[in-house]
């Protein structure tokens, strides 16, 4: 149960997100991600993946492939991508766990405006093998980065995945793209992916004590309590466009934190906050900030 009062705009420099657990997850999700893979290869025929490991962060030092005008493709150049395959996502969902859903989040970018560039295969996969549903999408990228979001917190893309599957360290994203028009290329500087699941204990957290999260002047403000943050962790910030903005390390031991960010250097708008637990629990507000 989650009881949030958010202070008016009228007392400007505040947004208070007052989050307050009371048994909180009997038989109710739980969450391990966003996580960037580790492990990125390609495979087949088509116009090369490079710097695949630019998808873990937005950095301007993307993977991109150079497609060729359709419908050309010959040992040289090819309107369409070969296969590049993400894992190495670090998973450890409970073995006694139901997944739930599975969610991908991929930042897209063409090198030219009116390009006719769209995904061909978006597939989980285990092994080099993919299972489930195509879930490519056939909009066009634009030539500004643009997060793209696929399944969902109650998706498991068409297949039933075991905990043991999404730990392996060879599940992952195949994807391939396509080029409906000229040369150009595209690029991905960030690819995610969360996985939702429940257990039959549920609890993860039992304490009553609130949670405060928000902007105060030119800090971001992080104090609560609950038994998951004494396994240690990070706090990630990200701008509308996944852009890693802020990160903070929180050490094990204490299961209560009291953090200050700066972000005198931010500018106003909407920002993503993610307190991630080493054990996997995950708390995901998003806030805004306005000077």
């Amino acid at each position: 149960m989650f009881y949030i009062s958010i202070i008016p705009a009228m007392m400007k420099n505040y947004l208070t997100l007052l989050v307050c657990f009371f048994a909180v997850n009997f038989l109710n999700g739980q969450t391990q991600g966003p996580f960037f893979p580790t492990n990125n290869t390609t495979s087949g025929s088509g116009a090369s993946w490079a710097n695949l490991g630019g998808v873990a962060y937005v950095d301007n030092s993307p993977a991109y492939a150079d497609l060729a005008q359709y419908p050309t493709c010959n040992n040289f150049i090819c309107y369409h991508s070969n296969m590049a395959e993400f894992k190495g996502f670090g998973f450890t969902i409970p073995l006694n766990a139901t997944i739930t859903g599975i969610e991908v989040e991929i930042l897209q970018r063409v090198n030219s405006p009116g390009g006719g560039i769209h995904d061909s295969i978006l597939m989980l996969a285990l092994n080099g093998n993919t299972f489930g549903y195509n879930y490519a999408s056939p909009f066009n990228w634009y030539d500004t980065p643009l997060q793209n979001y696929y399944g969902s917190t109650s998706d498991t893309w068409g297949h039933i995945w075991t905990p043991t599957q999404i730990n392996d360290s060879t599940f992952g994203l195949n994807y391939m793209i396509t080029d409906t028009s000229y040369d150009q290329t595209a690029s991905v500087d960030h690819l995610v992916m969360t996985v939702h699941y429940q257990t039959g204990s549920g609890i993860y957290s039992q304490s009553s004590n609130p949670w405060f999260i928000g902007f105060n002047n030119s800090s971001l403000r992080i104090s609560g309590e609950s038994s998951f943050v004494k396994d240690g962790g990070r706090i990630l910030i990200m701008n509308t466009n996944g852009a890693l903005i802020g990160e903070k390390v929180f050490e094990s031991g204490a299961e209560r934190l009291d953090i200050g960010i700066d972000a005198s250097l931010w500018a106003n708008g909407l920002y993503s906050v993610n307190i991630l637990s080493n054990s996997g629990n995950r708390i995901h507000r998003k806030l805004m900030l306005s000077r």
